[in-house]
Parts: structure tokens; sequence; C-alpha cells
């Protein structure tokens, strides 16, 4: 209802329509109508009895659904059966792999799983092949299973037993299938039979059903009448009855207070707009008709729901029943309202809910400005006047400071009583006077999160000091705008902060001026700071680069877990296109934790320093390939003398083949022709690996290739000049060794100059060997060269790996092999490392990468 809800009559129950049944059926019909209705009535439902019992022994006897189910399994297991013996008879009479379909595929999984339905769910005639089948089941499916699968497989001709146990079970279900087929057709016949008696049965009970309700028709008809005339009179007493009920509701509608109204069993029946406005529980469709202590429950959650704390419920219901107690309460909206509930002579109980919101907000006042007078006094003063910031309260419209607290004195030398009543304009430096003013002559919002602003204030004898001012506004109990905040003096943080961008701005110039790369990037590698050191050498600048991870702009092998600094290098174009090798020192930096914060990244152009440290190796080198000429001619001498011996050995074949008159031995020439080919191949193999070695390098771009034989070509390259030596090269190499990523020529070069090394540091052995070690959860591979000299002198061997720092005599050596070494290795990955042997001689041990 748009105005009120009223109570609408209640549906009665089951048994009380019951017992008033035979005094409202007297009341239309009268007792002669009763009487007829009763004949009636019996006989309509003596004929639906007898109509329906006759049609359930007929279905009863018929049974048609059982018998049809058995008839389809019977039919289904017939045709599986037949399909069964068709598929072993094709295959029994196809020839092998061709046409020949698998017995054991869908054939015989039709026929076990329709066997296996018929024998779960009917009876089998006992003494029969199919009764002993079913009794035996899976044993009977798993043994002829085999059989079949074994034909499929071998096509050999099925077991005989096997076969003729399959066709006495079909012989079996032949006669069942007949014998279902002939129960069918008595089922059908009796189906007929009963169905011809059901239909009299039915006709009769039908002609006399109609009768029944013809009679009841007349009384029900000759009622209708009789009730339109009484509906007629009833119609016009309720027009007059819902005029005054509308009278009613219009009127508690504008009551300004809510009304709600229970009758006698505290079930609501009405209620107006405002009483649902303050209830959450009448705003309910199915309210009307629900007690007082349901609904109670309903708001009382509702309100726990909203915050609102536990609710008295129970105490609610004992004053609605003693309705003699009014009771304050707070609605949803914050507004108050008066409960009382007043019981009438009938029996019902109206409750009546008045605003008292204004009176109660005007108790809140009074309190409220009583507890602050009372504590303001006591504990405010002594709060703020412990505070060193100077706390103040500031009436906006006059700009008067209304309330300091005693960090005043300090600040601006002056007591807070002679400073109340100062304008505030009066304190502010002449260079923030302008733009203290925009802001505090601003509009006021109530949303407004406040003020913070770091501006210049004359402070005691002149000082003109940095302040922060925290401040927020809002209106009093008068409605006057007040703003209420904090001065900080921050003089001291401004100097600092100025000293300090003064430091940052002279580090920057040191950081720009000093022409090396620096890159400073975070923990994900993103980049955080570069120079201008950074984009002369890589030509992107300092706005494309931060933010943007270090990977896409320079590559290099940075692991951000490490913790310790290293070393790498990397080759980069610069703008000019030039590539330009940058070494770098990344140095990390950690947290309280120990994790790495940050890592800065130092990079140096070294592309001149290395040219002119390659060339002074690669003169280094090519006085090496000098002393290597005894043994690249040893080495093709011997091919070349084996050549001579072949050669001379097919010119004597053909010398005798001419003198015989006939044809030389071709096999034995083909035998010299290959053998002078393969120490061309020999030849050739030793020449290249020189020319490697001369080179520098065999192959542009890095590629996976066996350390094994990189081993074997130093060993080629240098085993001539040991063994002149009077020393004996061993070499361990394991054969299993996995591949890694490099330059095979390279690494070549690197272990010639570690033998040449050993072999001029005297002894009598050298060995080589390789091997695999397990480090971090990754496979290297390790090369280790021992020799049995003297070793190597605690002096030098911190420092063996730098630049021009040798053990050999002055001239020999320039001291850049080892240095070179290092770097070859660790543009590959590896590393390189030197110590002295227990037994006496010194060792080098290389770790390479696997692939």
């Amino acid at each position: 209802m748009a105005s009120s809800e009223l109570a609408q009559p209640g549906v009665p129950n089951f048994v009380d329509l019951l017992r008033s049944f035979p005094g409202q059926a007297r009341l239309a019909l009268g007792t002669r109508g009763v009487l007829w209705a009763t004949f009636a009535g019996i006989v309509g439902v003596i004929c639906c009895v007898v109509a329906f019992a006759d049609i359930a022994l007929s279905l009863h006897r018929s049974d048609v659904d059982p018998q049809r189910r058995q008839a389809r399994d019977v039919l289904a297991l017939d045709h599986a059966s037949r399909s069964l013996m068709r598929s072993i008879l094709a295959n029994t009479a196809a020839s092998e792999g061709a046409g020949a379909t698998r017995v054991a595929g869908e054939p015989w999984r039709n026929f076990t799983e329709s066997l296996r339905t018929l024998c779960r769910d009917y009876k089998v005639a006992p003494q029969t092949a199919l009764a002993s089948t079913c009794a035996a089941q899976q044993d009977f499916v798993d043994r002829l299973g085999r059989k079949i699968r074994s034909f499929d497989t071998h096509r050999g001709p099925i077991d005989a037993a096997a076969l003729r146990e399959l066709l006495q079970l079909r012989d079996e279900i032949t006669e069942l299938s007949l014998s279902t087929t002939r129960a069918a057709d008595h089922m059908i016949g009796r189906l007929v039979d009963d169905y011809a008696t059901a239909l009299l049965v039915l006709t009769l009970s039908t002609t006399g059903f109609i009768c029944a309700g013809l009679v009841l028709i007349l009384l029900v008809g000759r009622t209708a009448m009789d009730y339109h005339a009484q509906w007629r009179l009833a119609a016009d007493a309720a027009q007059q009855a819902g005029a005054s009920r509308d009278t009613l509701s219009e009127v508690i509608e504008a009551l300004p207070a809510g009304i709600v109204v229970y009758d006698a069993g505290e079930r609501l029946i009405m209620c107006n707009s405002v009483a649902r406005t303050l209830t959450p529980a009448l705003r309910r469709p199915d309210a009307i008709g629900r007690t007082y202590s349901a609904l109670a429950h309903d708001s009382a959650h509702a309100l726990e729901a909203a915050g609102m704390g536990p609710q008295p419920v129970e105490e609610w219901i004992d004053r609605f029943r003693s309705k003699t107690t009014e009771r304050t309460r707070q609605t949803e909206d914050g507004r108050w309202f008066d409960w009382s509930e007043k019981g009438t002579a009938s029996g019902l109980t109206v409750g009546l809910r008045v605003d008292v919101t204004d009176i109660k907000r005007h108790e809140f006042a009074l309190e409220k400005a009583r507890a602050e007078q009372e504590h303001a006094r006591a504990s405010y003063q002594s709060l703020v006047d412990s505070m060193v910031d100077v706390a103040y309260t500031l009436d906006v419209e006059t700009g008067q400071f209304t309330f300091v607290n005693a960090a005043v004195s300090d600040m601006f030398g002056m007591s807070p009583e002679k400073f109340v009543g100062t304008h505030f304009l009066e304190l502010i430096a002449p260079d923030s006077v302008e733009r203290v003013r925009r802001q505090t002559t601003r509009e006021y919002d109530p949303s407004d999160p406040g003020t913070f602003a770091r501006f210049s204030m004359v402070a005691a004898g002149g000082a003109v000091r940095h302040v922060e001012v925290r401040a927020r506004r809002w209106r009093d109990e008068q409605g006057r705008v007040v703003s209420t905040g904090v001065i900080r003096d921050v003089e001291e943080r401004v100097q600092l902060e100025q000293r300090l961008e003064s430091e940052m701005i002279r580090l920057r110039s040191i950081v720009e001026s000093g022409g090396a790369l620096i890159v400073l990037v975070d923990r994900a590698l993103n980049v955080t700071m570069v120079n201008s050191g950074f984009t002369a050498l890589t030509g992107i600048t300092a706005a494309d680069a931060v933010g943007r991870s270090l990977q896409e702009i320079l590559p290099c092998p940075l692991n951000p877990k490490r913790t310790k600094r290293s070393r790498f290098a990397v080759r980069r174009r610069d703008p000019s296109g030039r590539e330009r090798l940058i070494a770098i020192t990344a140095t990390p930096a950690t947290d309280a934790d120990g994790a790495v914060s940050s890592i800065m990244l130092l990079g140096v152009d070294d592309t001149e320093r290395r040219e002119a440290e390659q060339a002074l190796y690669n003169a280094e080198r090519f006085a090496t390939v000098g002393e290597m000429a005894g043994t690249m001619a040893h080495e093709i001498s011997q091919p070349l003398q084996v050549i001579n011996i072949a050669c001379a050995s097919a010119l004597d074949e053909f010398a005798l083949a001419s003198e015989r008159g006939g044809r030389p031995n071709m096999t034995t020439v083909q035998s010299k022709l290959e053998r002078v080919a393969q120490q061309v191949e020999q030849a050739s193999r030793i020449i290249g690996d020189l020319r490697a070695y001369v080179r520098g390098t065999s192959s542009d771009t890095p590629e996976p290739f066996d350390p094994n034989e990189a081993v074997r070509r130093a060993i080629d390259l240098t085993d001539h000049g040991v063994a002149e030596a009077g020393m004996t090269l061993q070499e361990r190499l394991d054969a299993q060794l996995p591949a890694v990523v490099g330059d095979a020529g390279r690494l070549a070069q690197v272990l010639v100059n570690l033998i040449n090394n050993a072999r001029d540091a005297g002894g009598r052995t050298i060995s080589i060997a390789t091997g695999t070690v397990q480090e971090n959860g990754r496979t290297f591979v390790r090369i280790a060269v021992e020799d049995s000299g003297p070793g190597i002198s605690a002096e030098i061997l911190p420092r063996l790996f730098t630049s021009f720092v040798t053990t050999k005599p002055s001239g020999k050596g320039t001291g850049l092999g080892l240095r070179i070494c290092r770097r070859i290795l660790e543009e590959i990955g590896g590393r390189i490392s030197a110590a002295n042997r227990a037994e006496g001689g010194a060792r080098f041990e290389i770790l390479l990468p696997s692939q």
C-alpha cells in the first residue's frame, strides 16, 4: 500500500476448513441439496474407483515393461552373436593381412556387453548352455576372449572346442529369441482382451460419473444465483467499509509520528510509512502478519550489522507486553524517537513513535559544552604547552590568532598572552606574503584535507627562518571558520637540504666529468641512473635509459644475487659505428639483511689498450711460431717421406708392368694413392692448426666444440718442442666431456701458451688432463696443465695474470701471455687459476661452462 498497510484475513488451516465445511454446505445448498450432492458425490467416487481399479488390475496382469526389456535385450544378444559369428567366418575365409578385421574389437565387445546385461537382469532357464555360461560369465569371457585375440594375432584356425561352445551358445540364444517372440505374441493377445474389458468398465463408470456431475452442476448453479444476490449486498457494505478504511489510512499517513497496530496475538496488522522508515524489519514484504517478537529480532540484527552494538531485544519485548513505559531509541539515520505502546479494549496494541531528534541534539550539545569547559582548562593547555612546535588557533575571517601554546615564546620571543590577537600576515616574511595570502583566502570546504606549506616567517630578533605549517579548517559552534595547526621551525633542515643539494650537484659533476661509463641499477636490473659517459659510448640518452631493463640496452653477464664485486667485458658499437670493448666493474650495494639493493656499474673504454696489448701479444706469438718452425718441419717431413715412398712404389709397379707388357696391379696402385691422400690430409691439418694459431682465431662466431679437440690441437703444435727440450708430455683426456661454446682455435692458443710456459720452466714432465666438476648446480669442463718445474714464487703468484708480469728471464717474455689467456677465457665465460703443487711444480686450471 502506498499510504498504509492493513491486515488481510488470514488463510484458515486445513482442520478449520474441514470442521466448517458441513455448516457452509448446509447454508449454501439447504438440507435437500446437501443430500443430493452427497448422493451424487458417492456415485461419482464409486465410478472412479471401479474404473481405476480395473485399469490397475489390467496393467498388473499385462506386465508389459519387463517383457519389452527382456525382448529387447534378447534381440540385442541375438544380433551381437550373429555379428560375432559372421566376423569369425569372414576372418577365417580371408587371407592373412587382406580384408580381415579384428574379431576382438567391436563384434566381441558388443557380444560380451549384451551377454552381461541379459545374465544380470533376467533368469535364464536352468540346464542350458546359456545358463551355465551365465553362471561362469567372467571365466567364459576371459577364456574365449583369449582364444579370439589369439585368432586375431596369428590368423590360424580358431580352436574347435571354442567354436563348438560358441555354436552351442548361439543355438541357445536362437531358441531364447524364438521363445521370447512367442511370449510377446501371447502377451499382445492378452492385452487385447484386457483392453476390451477395461473399455466396457470405463464406459459404464464414465456414464455414472457424468450423471453425478450434472447433479452437482445443477446444485452449484442454484447456489451461485443465491450467492450473487448476497454478493451484491455485501459489495455495497464493502464499498462503504473501504471508504472508511481509506480515510483512516490517509489520516494515519498524514501524522508525523510512526503508527503500528498489532492484534491480540501480537501479529502486525497495520503500519504507516514513518514506522517503516524507523524500523528496518517493517520494510520487508512479509512484515504484515509477523509477530512483534520476530520483528524485534530482525530489527536488532539490522542495527548490529550497521555497527550500533548489541541490542536489548528481550527488554523491547517486555516493554511491548507491559505497555506502560516509554523508551528513547536511535535509528539507522541517526535520528531519535520515543517508543510507546498502548492497549485497546478489543485487544489491539497501538504503537506510537515520536521524533525527538532536536531535543536529543540539544541535550548532547549541552553535555558536550559542559564537558569541554571542564576538561579544556585542565588538560588542553598543559598538553599543547609541552609541544616543541607552536600550536595555534586562528580566526580565518579576522586573520588573528585566538590561541597559542608556550612554544611561541621560544620561536617569536613573545608570551602567549601578548601573541594572541596578532594578525598572522604581520609575521610572514616579505618574500612569502603573497603565496600565504593565496592559500589562506580560499573558500571553506568541509572536505578540504588541510594545509601543508613551507615558507618564511620573521622570528625573534627579526631573524627570517623557514617554517612548516600543518593546519586544518573547521567550523565552531557559532559557525565561524577556524584554522587549527602547528608551526614547526625547519631552518636547520632547510640548510641541510641546501647543503645536500650542493653536494649532489658536485657529485654529479664528478660523475659526469670522469669520462667513464657509470650506470646504477636496482635489484631487478632496471636502470635508475646513467651519466654522460654512458651516453657517449652507447648513444642512449639518460631519458631513454632510466626505467628500462639493463639487458635491453647493455646486455652483460650480471648476476643480481651476487653480493661480491665482479668484472667482465662487453662489446658494443658506439654512435659512429665502431665496435668498442668496454671493461666493466660491477659493485653491489646490500641492505641490512645482506640482500642486493642496487648495483653500480663502472665501465672504461678498453679498446685502445686491448688493441695495443693484443699487438704485443701477437708479436710474442709470432716469436713462438718461429720456435715451432722446427716442429712444423718435423711434422711435415714425415708425411712427405711417406708420400715419396708411396710414389716410388707406384712408379716401380708401372715400370714392372711395362717390362712385362701387361697392366699394373691397380689394387696396389690404389692403396699407394690412398696413403698419399692420407698424408696430404695430415700435412694440411698441421698447416691449418699453425695458420689458426698465427691468426689468433679460427671462427668468427662462437659455436659448440669438443674441448678435447682443442687440447689435441695444442699437443700437436707443441709436442716436438717439448721433446727437443728433453721433456715428456703426458695426456689424460676424458672421452665423455660435454661440449662448450666458444672458439676451439683460441682455446688451443691458450693451451699452447701454457704448455710452452711449462716447457720454459724446466722440469722433466708436463701433463694435461681434462674432466668435469660441479659448481652451484652447473657442470664445468676442467682442463689442468701441470709441470714438475720449480713452481712460481710467492711474490709473483698473486700478480701472475697482471700485464707485464713474467717469470721468464729479461728479454724472453713480455708478461702479456697469461693476461691475454685470462681475457680469452673470460670472453667465453670461463676462468683460469694458478697454484703451486705440493710435490713441486706449477698447476694451471681452466674451468669452462658446459653447453
